[in-house]
């Protein structure tokens, strides 16, 4: 379950950035998480992240769902993560909750807003997932 739970938060990670225009909906999406974000540009965000393979956009060497873009529901606009420190929580059913810090960046990353993230969604086992802290990057 932790195993689950950890590839999961990598997806999550980055809560924030998707490699286009959504043309579809995001949010129907098997293995997607909803969260909201508060960004340093005076706005709030609804947000979906999808990670169905486990890839993200990244560089070869970082070409893992840690980098998944996020797409802001209600709009076109998508958030690529440059930078992030996230704390990831799986609660199991019935369990004690299980947190673990998560922090990286990118080499060359762009930094353009910086928004603070959060969301929590169960699976249908009554599993609990979810994150809160920073994301920083930029949108498109």
């Amino acid at each position: 379950m932790l195993r689950k739970a950890a590839a999961i938060a990598a997806g999550i990670a980055v809560c924030c950035a998707v490699a286009g225009a959504a043309l579809a909906d995001p949010t129907g999406s098997k293995n997607s998480f909803q969260g909201t974000a508060a960004c340093s540009n005076g706005f709030s965000y609804p947000f979906v992240v999808n990670n169905a393979n486990g890839q993200g956009s990244g560089s070869q060497d970082q070409n893992t769902a840690e980098w998944a873009p996020a797409h802001f529901i209600g709009s076109t606009s998508v958030f690529h993560p440059s930078v992030f420190d996230l704390t990831f929580t799986f609660t199991p059913a019935g369990g004690s909750p299980q947190s673990f810090l998560n922090t990286d960046s990118r080499k060359n990353g762009t930094v353009a807003v910086t928004c603070r993230v959060s969301g929590s969604q169960s699976d249908p086992q009554g599993d609990t997932f979810s994150i809160s802290g920073t994301v920083s990057g930029w949108i498109s």
